[in-house]
């Protein structure tokens, strides 16, 4: 029997699921307040929000991070905690 059309052992990585199974994808993003403390993390989408809208930047890639901006934290704040209440 040749390799192609013999018994297949069925794990994992043959029947098709590549990834890595010790690969843990975290899907927050870690927030910092203007000062540089942690705050609560945050949903990808909404970081993708306060960067768009200038009210962020990005502080890290690995683990993503962003650093809320002085001028609008308070407003910024407000809107991330509605946001986990609502959750």
């Amino acid at each position: 029997m040749s390799n192609i059309t013999g018994p297949h052992p069925v794990t994992e990585m043959t029947a098709g699921n590549r990834r890595n199974p010790e690969h843990k994808t975290d899907r927050t993003v870690r927030v910092q307040a203007a000062d540089g403390k942690p705050i609560n993390p945050c949903h990808p989408a909404r970081a993708r929000e306060l960067l768009r809208k200038k009210r962020a930047v990005r502080v890290s890639r690995h683990p993503y991070t962003i650093r809320l901006l002085l001028q609008n934290q308070a407003e910024t704040m407000r809107l991330l905690y509605a946001e986990e209440e609502s959750a």
